[in-house]
């Protein structure tokens, strides 16, 4: 049997998240078109006959920002590197090589950890990947160099075939059955971030987070969610809640169907907004 960690790294927004849920099955990370979702290493478990594999996945390098936040999210992925046994680097085709994919590039080269180059998106036309032919010169001293889709789940069986062929021997870190190291909980907070995340445009998203406050489960089955969502000043907190109280009932009920849908239970899902400039200084 092998037994062994995969890092998922590349640049914010390339599709790790995805990528990620794709290879477990089931929905681990929460998945949006914004920049930096990820921002604690998540650990997704893959079960086979061959043994098992954790994927982690890591927020993305996002270079330029000089912001608690943004520091801390760089700084886990150079700390993830410490005790994986093999790489999986995802770019996108549909964006150009620029200083933050060259820093990614930079840290696998200086790794020394057995890289699988990933080029994502092979679901999309050709003529939407522009940087196809720069990403497929590409040398991190990749062991090998695939094109799959995350997305669509296409040649994802080639990729787990590649990666038992590089990790080692040894017993399973996970029990049977357990699919990730997130606590209940904090997919919760998770979940209701990425609501906050697909509903709201601009800046608002890098400001804030989501603490559980109760979670009551009734002897009819249905839950009792309460949570708060903490920012960083007054405007943000104005625009989270909307006028009339609508987008902070947009992604209430947002949150509380797919809560529904996994949990087969009725959700009561209640959300208060707070203004806590300090939250980023503890953030960790």
């Amino acid at each position: 049997m092998k037994s062994g960690f995969v890092m998922l790294a590349g640049r914010s927004n390339v599709g790790k998240s995805t990528l990620l849920n794709s290879l477990i099955g089931t929905k681990v990370a929460i998945v949006t078109p914004k920049p930096q979702t990820t921002r604690h290493p998540i650990r997704g478990i893959l079960h086979d006959r061959r043994g098992q594999i954790v994927f982690v996945d890591t927020p993305g390098i996002f270079l330029g920002k000089k912001d608690r936040i943004s520091r801390r999210l760089n700084a886990f992925v150079s700390e993830t590197l410490e005790g994986v046994d093999a790489i999986v680097y995802v770019a996108d085709p549909t964006r150009s090589i620029g200083p933050e994919e060259e820093h990614i590039q930079n840290l696998l080269r200086a790794a020394k950890i057995p890289v699988i180059m990933i080029i994502n998106k092979s679901d999309l036309a050709l003529e939407k990947k522009v940087h196809l032919d720069a990403f497929r010169a590409v040398d991190v001293g990749q062991k090998k160099t695939m094109e799959l889709s995350a997305l669509g789940r296409k040649d994802l069986n080639r990729l787990v075939d590649a990666l038992f062929a590089l990790i080692p021997e040894g017993d399973p870190h996970y029990p049977d059955l357990q699919l990730t190291d997130i606590g209940h909980n904090q997919w919760l907070e998770e979940l209701i971030r990425e609501k906050i995340f697909l509903n709201l445009e601009q800046e608002i998203p890098y400001s804030i987070k989501v603490v559980l406050d109760d979670v009551q489960v009734r002897p009819n089955g249905s839950r009792m969610i309460a949570a708060t969502v903490f920012t960083t000043e007054d405007r943000y907190k104005r625009m989270i809640i909307g006028k009339g109280a609508g987008m902070i009932k947009r992604i209430s009920m947002a949150a509380r169907k797919e809560l529904e849908a996994v949990t087969e239970s009725k959700v009561f899902l209640t959300l208060n907004v707070k203004v806590d400039t300090k939250w980023p200084e503890r953030f960790v």
